[in-house]
This record gives structure tokens, C-alpha cells and sequence, in this order.
């Protein structure tokens, strides 16, 4: 397509978009994103208990707009009741009837929905609401999947508060009803909901499909996914398997759901629960917000969950299937009572997906992903981000769950209470913690109580430092020995600052493992003060001492060690995570001291013959930072050699430390052309770029045309190219940022990597702000990030009035961060 022809087709695309784009619906409260706070949110107590949600839709593809008559079933738990308020946003109402189909008064406004009954309710009382209405949505409701500018998929998410637009209801965790959705679409879409299909049918060229779910869950769990889709099936236990897809992807969905069977398999053992739902299904929609949601029995997921075979190497899906797996206990069986306690949901979602993998990918594999949720846990709470688990100041719910507490937070606490506990008294816990509280809202004092009784143990002071106060332990330890006593003195020390509430000393048990000679033993020693040393027999001095052996606790750690213990470490010790953090320790040691190559000589044999990826990724990087050209030949041995793709893209990036060099180039290049993964040809052309830095923009325009999954490739190499001191760069990044076929992903790259542009290009800045109304989730996202890379004051104008209209909140805490950066 031509240039000018891409222009004026944007133009168009941009006109349709500003007329339909859900963004402009809703204009939030004058509240200015420099000046936004997070406010403290009481627990909802409402005078109405729903029973049931009675929902029937009508999908208007081509307008994008749905009919809708939701009957509400309630009880009311207060006496006197004489209206019902219901949350609702966005669409219009029509009418209102009883159950006696008397016409009820309403008004609706504010994002409630206040219907006057026909005659005051007593406690006890039951009523039934008929609420017709249509229109729109802003949120909630999707139509996705466009072609020839036509909406081919439909999907929701309600998580957390977006079900109240499109269905009225209390939309609140703590509120558990019954529902069904009865849906009315083309003839050739097909649908899936919560719970079982009751009925489907065909009717003058239209298909509804009945779904009802039997079991109570919150509004935010109900769920339809609707369109073109294939379909798959598979049993599990005699409980039906269904999978929706994309036509033509049948052998990435194989590949993608392999093991759902297994994981509900999983589930039900460790919970001590059979999987209770009539039927488990999971769906892949594009503009999918979210890799995924948990809604009852029916999990949607984010399209770039299929992979093809050079995807599955970069990694497989099945982390993503268990967590939303396993949320169907943690989470839908039992739900947090309110969003301070999210932590129950998103935690135990974590970490169960981490016990799956250490049952059967095996120690190694789960180690290193408890010790990458804790550093990425450790590295989110700081600052300003430093708060409690159990955390109820926020301005919209989800805003707790990106903080790193609810996720990786909540996890690595349950592996550090499993250690305290030991294995049986953990895994009876979490029986006696699901089987007491199914079918419940549940709060952490709940967790507490199973614990308690599964151990024994008065677990009150672990939950108050864990769980109630904010912060982690930080360690400085070392050690002595003395050679007259035959004994080992390990000092240790509590660091953290209590200032800001993090308890001054964090008691919990440690695990310290000392190697004599050739062989180990763990001792056990208790942490209760600031700083304790402790004393321990010792024949000969140790050739390490391994401090949380094991890796336990959530916590920051300075153990300073001599060079031979770290090399001994990264050789001979089981722990994978030792082996990984010798070698960052020898390469901060090789830039330092003159044994660089018996150091570096270390590191290159952890590269070269270690059996787990994560220590040969991490030696590559190390090699990286030390830059010594004799490290060269081992991370090219990697690059092209490794059957990891993880370690050939660390390799070909750790090479970019060398800078320009005609032989790496060529490398590079032979990597790229071999195609082992898309990430690997992402590094292999990232370095291609720094080692041929005089023809990178030409070698890298060459292979835009290649296509990928998802488009992930175009998207790395436009990352790439977007980098490059290039006078060819803006234009490049323009054009398929005005590219209407090419995939999101690539879109977005070409959208951030503009944002060095925007200040001063008009016609930049003018595309981007358009853009900002884009339906696509991510190149919206993509179009904020790149106009707050310099943002002039024109630029930020742009930002707060988008900031005005936005109702997506991870949105608007974007453009809050952009407005506190410019204020200072």
C-alpha cells in the first residue's frame, strides 16, 4: 500500500474511531493527575442480598452495541427498604419493572442505578427486578477481532468493579449470586458463558445460547465470550474441557492447553476439593487487557497465549493456564471479601502455580522462579510503593494488584509460612483453609485461623510482620572463624529502616548450610533481634557458608565472601540459586581485583556446562558486564550452540558489550537467519545492530517484512531501529505506526519509539495524541508512554484532557506518574 493511500485510510480509521471510541462516553471527576491520591475504602455494607442474575443480551456487531434486560433476585437484609441501588454505568435505561411487571420509577445517575419499589421491604423480603436497557459500553463489554471494520469477537471483564457496565448489579467481591446469560448473536458465532449450556438454538437467522451458573460467585466472575471462533473439547475426570480460538490455530491451542487437565488434577488433590464447576473452558480473544481472567468455570485469555513451535521455545503458556486454573479455588470458590485482601486471590494463584511446577518440572526449575517473584517482589516495594499485604488505601482496585504485593507479594509469604510450618503442616493448612471456607467471602484472619489449626502454632506475630506491616528483612551477615575453639561465629544483622513501619526485626527461621571439607549440613538458628551472633562447631573452616539456604525468606542480603568461596559456590553447591548468585558476585569481583581470569575463567565454565538455564543465562550476563574479550568465544559458543533459547538470547545480548566488530556482525547475523526463536532473532538483531553499526538501519528495515506471531518480531526490530542515530528512523517508525494491517505490537514499538520525536514534531505528536482514543489497549498505552518521554507543556495538556475522558484506570495512574515526574 502506498504511502498517501495509508494516510488517508489512518484518517478514516481515526474519524470511525473518535466517533465510536468508548473512551469519550464518560468524562471522570475534575480531579487533576498531578494533584491524585489514593483515599482509604471502607467495606461495602449493603441493605440487599442478590440472589441471582437473570441476564439476557442482544449483540449488535456492526454498531457495536448491545440490547439487555437484566432481572435481579434479591432479598433485603435491612427492614423499611423503600429503593434498591444498584451499580450500573454507562448504557441507558429504559424501564424498570416488578415482579408483578409494575412499572417502577428510577433515576440513574453517577454510576448508580436507584429504583423505587412499588412497597417498602421488611428484612427477609423477596423482590424481583426487571431492568431493561442498551447502548454502548465504555468498559466491561468488548467488541474485538475487527475485520473490514466489523467486530467478529465479543468478550467481558469485570474484574475489578467493570461488570456494572454492562449489567446492573452490587459490584462488589463480597456479594455471591447465581447468574445466567442468555445471549442472542449471528447465526454462525458461537459463545461460551459461566457454568453449562442449557439450551442452544436457531431462530430466523439468529443463534441464542443459554448458559447458567448453579453456584453463587461475585458480579466480576460472570463472564461471556462470543464470535467467530473454533472450537476444541477434551474431558478431564468426566468434567468437559472447551477451548476457543481463532480459526486456523487448532494446533497452537493443542499445544497452548496441553495441560489443563493436569492442573485441575493438581488443584483438586492439594485442595483437598474436586473441581466443582460443570464444565471448565478457556478462550483467546484479541485486545485482551490482561494475559487472562478467572471468571467462574470460564477463563479468557489474551490471544498471544498460542504460540507456534519457535514461540514455545521462548516459553509455553502453561504458567498462565495454571493461574487461572487454580483461581477457580483461590478466588472463585472462595473469594476476598474486599479488594484489601486481594492479596488471598492473586497470591495463592502465584504460588500454586510455582508448587505445580516444582512437582513437575522439579527443585531446580521451581527455585528459580520462587527466587525471581521474590526479587521482583523486594524490588517493587520500595519507596512510595512500600505498603502492607492486607492494604485498603487505593483510588480504584486494581491499582493493588500492580504494585508487586498482591502477585509475587502474596507468594513468596506462602512459601516462607510453608517453611516455617514444614511441608505437612502447609499443605494441611490449605486444606482446612479451602473446605472451611467454599462458597465464602474470606479475609486473611481467615488464612490465619487454618494455619493455626493445621500446626498447632499461634501464628499471630508472623501474620503481624508479614502480612500486617509493610517491608521485608535486610541482611548483613558474616563470619568468622576461630581456629582454637573449632568453631564458626556468623553474625547477623537486621538493617531495614522502621521509620516507615517496617518492624525493626523481622523473627523467622533460617536455614544455614556449612561446607567442610566435602561435605554439608544445614543448622537451623532462630532470628528474634536485631543482631545476633551465633556460634557453631566447625572441624576446619568452612569453604562456605550458605546464609537461607534454600531461599525462604523475602529480603535483601549483603554476605560479603573471599573469592575461593564464591568460585566453590558456583562449581559445587545444589542450590541453583547460589550457582546464579556466585557468578554475579565473581564478575563484581573480576572488575575488581587482579585474579580476573581464574574469576572469569569460573564463570565462563557455569556458561558452558551448567545444567540449568537460568545459571547459564545468568553467566552470560555476568560475562557481559566484565567485557573481557577473551569471554568472547564462549558466549558466540552459546549464542549459536545452547539448547536453550533463553542462554542464546542472553549470549547474543551479552555480546553487545563488546561493541562494533565485523566477525560478531556476521554472528549476529547467522543467528538470526537461523531462526532457533523469535526472541532469540529479536537479540540476534539487536546485536546485529551494535556490532554493524554503519548499514543497522538498512539490515533492519530489510527484515520488517517478516512475519510472526502476534507480530512480535516487527516489534522487536522496530524497537531496535528506534534507537539508532538516524535521520531515516522517524520516518520508518511513522509508517507503520500508520500501518492498519500490521499487529498491535508492532504498532506500539513504532508508537513508543516516536516518542523521542514528539516534543518538537508536530506531525508526530499530532498522530499520537489521535491515537490515544485507539481501541487497542496497548497502542494506547504504547501512545501515553511516548508522549511522556519529553513532554512540553502542549504535549501535557494533551495527557491531562485524555487523563479527563480515560475510564481505564491503569490509564490514568500512567499519566499521574508522567505529571508527578514533571512537577518535579
Amino acid at each position: 500500500m502506498r504511502l498517501e493511500a495509508q494516510r488517508r485510510l489512518l484518517s478514516l480509521g481515526l474519524f470511525l474511531a473518535a466517533l465510536s471510541a468508548p473512551l469519550a462516553c464518560r468524562v471522570n471527576p475534575a480531579v487533576h493527575p498531578a494533584t491524585a491520591a489514593p483515599e482509604v475504602r471502607a467495606t461495602r455494607a449493603e441493605p440487599i442480598d442478590v440472589e441471582h442474575y437473570a441476564i439476557e443480551l442482544t449483540l449488535d456487531p456492526d454498531r457495536e452495541r448491545i440490547e439487555g434486560r437484566c432481572t435481579v433476585r434479591l432479598w433485603a437484609v435491612e427492614d423499611g427498604l423503600h429503593s434498591v441501588k444498584l451499580d450500573f454505568e454507562g448504557l441507558e435505561v429504559e424501564e424498570v419493572l416488578d415482579r408483578s411487571r409494575r412499572r417502577l420509577e428510577f433515576t440513574h445517575r453517577r454510576g448508580q442505578l436507584e429504583i423505587r419499589l412499588a412497597q417498602p421491604l421488611r428484612r427477609g423480603d423477596f423482590a424481583e427486578l426487571a431492568i431493561r436497557y442498551g447502548g454502548r459500553p465504555a468498559k466491561g463489554l468488548w467488541f474485538a477481532g475487527h475485520r473490514a471494520g466489523r467486530a467478529t469477537q465479543v468478550y467481558t471483564q469485570g474484574q475489578c468493579e467493570d461488570s456494572r457496565w454492562w449489567f446492573p448489579c452490587i459490584d462488589d467481591p463480597a456479594d455471591r449470586a447465581t447468574s445466567e446469560v442468555r445471549v442472542h448473536m449471528p447465526a454462525h458465532w458461537t459463545s461460551v458463558a459461566a457454568g453449562e449450556l442449557v439450551d442452544r438454538r436457531i431462530v430466523d437467522g439468529r443463534r441464542t445460547d443459554h448458559w447458567r451458573m448453579a453456584f453463587p460467585h461475585p458480579p466480576y466472575l460472570v463472564t461471556l465470550v462470543a464470535g467467530e471462533f473454533s472450537e476444541s473439547e477434551g474431558d478431564w475426570d468426566g468434567v468437559p474441557l472447551l477451548y476457543l480460538f481463532e480459526p486456523g490455530y487448532e494446533a497452537w491451542a493443542e499445544a497452548a492447553f496441553a495441560e489443563t487437565g493436569a492442573a485441575l488434577e493438581f488443584l483438586s488433590e492439594l485442595t483437598g476439593v474436586r473441581y466443582p464447576y460443570p464444565k471448565y473452558s478457556q478462550a483467546c480473544v484479541e485486545n485482551f487487557p490482561f494475559g487472562g481472567m478467572e471468571n467462574i468455570s470460564a477463563s479468557t485469555l489474551t490471544d498471544r497465549t498460542l504460540r507456534d513451535e519457535r514461540g514455545l521455545r521462548d516459553g509455553d503458556s502453561v504458567g498462565l493456564v495454571l493461574h487461572e486454573v487454580a483461581h477457580q479455588w483461590f478466588g472463585n470458590l472462595m473469594t476476598c471479601r474486599d479488594w484489601s485482601h486481594i492479596w488471598l486471590n492473586e497470591g495463592f494463584a502465584t504460588y500454586v502455580t510455582l508448587l505445580y511446577f516444582e512437582e513437575t518440572r522439579g527443585r531446580d526449575d521451581f527455585r528459580v522462579r520462587l527466587r525471581d517473584a521474590q526479587e521482583g517482589y523486594v524490588a517493587s516495594d520500595q519507596g512510595e510503593q512500600r505498603r502492607p499485604m492486607v492494604h485498603d488505601v487505593y483510588r480504584d482496585p486494581i491499582d493493588l494488584f500492580f504494585s508487586g504485593h498482591a502477585y509475587a507479594g502474596g507468594a513468596v509469604r506462602l512459601h516462607l509460612l510453608r517453611h516455617v510450618l514444614g511441608e505437612r503442616a502447609f499443605r494441611r493448612g490449605v486444606q482446612i483453609y479451602v473446605a472451611d471456607n467454599t462458597n465464602r467471602s474470606v479475609v486473611t484472619d481467615d488464612l490465619q485461623r487454618a494455619f493455626e489449626e493445621a500446626s498447632g502454632k499461634d501464628l499471630g506475630p508472623f501474620f503481624e510482620q508479614w502480612f500486617h506491616s509493610p517491608g521485608f528483612p535486610e541482611f548483613v551477615v558474616s563470619t568468622e572463624y576461630d581456629g582454637r575453639e573449632r568453631e564458626l561465629l556468623l553474625t547477623v544483622e537486621q538493617i531495614q529502616d522502621p521509620g516507615d513501619g517496617t518492624p525493626a526485626v523481622f523473627a523467622v527461621p533460617v536455614d544455614v548450610e556449612l561446607r567442610i571439607g566435602d561435605a554439608s549440613r544445614i543448622e537451623r538458628v532462630e532470628i528474634t533481634q536485631r543482631r545476633q551472633v551465633f556460634r557453631f562447631a566447625a572441624e576446619s573452616r568452612p569453604r562456605w557458608v550458605h546464609f537461607d539456604a534454600g531461599g525462604s525468606i523475602p529480603k535483601k542480603l549483603r554476605f560479603e565472601r573471599e573469592p575461593e568461596a564464591w568460585i566453590a559456590l558456583a562449581a559445587e553447591s545444589d542450590d541453583v540459586n547460589a550457582r546464579r548468585d556466585a557468578v554475579t558476585a565473581l564478575a563484581e569481583l573480576a572488575r575488581a581485583t587482579d585474579v580476573r581470569a581464574e574469576l572469569q575463567g569460573a564463570i565462563e565454565a557455569r556458561l558452558a556446562s551448567d545444567a540449568v538455564p537460568a545459571v547459564r543465562i545468568a553467566a552470560a550476563r555476568a560475562l557481559a558486564t566484565v567485557a573481557d574479550p577473551t569471554g568472547r568465544a564462549g558466549l558466540l559458543r552459546a549464542a549459536e550452540s545452547d539448547d536453550d533459547a533463553g542462554v542464546r538470547a542472553a549470549a547474543l545480548t551479552a555480546l553487545e558489550a563488546f561493541g562494533p566488530d565485523a566477525e560478531t556482525a556476521l554472528a549476529a547475523e547467522r543467528a538470526f537467519d537461523a531462526g532457533y526463536s523469535w526472541n532469540v532473532m529479536a537479540a540476534a538483531a539487536s546485536l546485529r545492530a551494535t556490532a554493524g553499526p554503519a548499514d543497522a538501519f538498512e539490515w533492519l528495515r530489510a527484515r520488517l517484512g517478516l512475519a510472526s506471531p502476534h507480530d512480535q518480531l516487527r516489534a522487536a526490530l522496530l524497537t531496535r531501529l528506534a534507537k539508532l542515530d538516524d535521520t531515516r528512523v522517524r520516518v520508518e517508525l511513522l509508517r507503520w505506526l500508520r500501518d492498519l494491517g500490521a499487529g498491535i505490537e508492532a504498532r506500539a514499538a513504532a508508537a513508543r519509539g516516536l516518542g523521542r520525536f514528539a516534543r518538537n514534531d508536530a506531525e508526530v505528536s499530532a498522530l499520537l495524541v489521535a491515537l490515544l482514543d485507539a481501541r487497542e489497549h496497548r497502542l494506547r498505552a504504547a501512545c501515553i508512554d511516548a508522549l511522556a518521554h519529553d513532554p512540553s507543556p502542549e504535549l501535557l495538556a494533551s495527557l491531562e484532557s485524555f487523563y479527563a475522558r480515560s475510564v481505564f484506570p491503569t490509564e490514568r495512574r500512567r499519566i499521574e506518574r508522567v505529571f508527578r515526574t514533571a512537577v518535579r
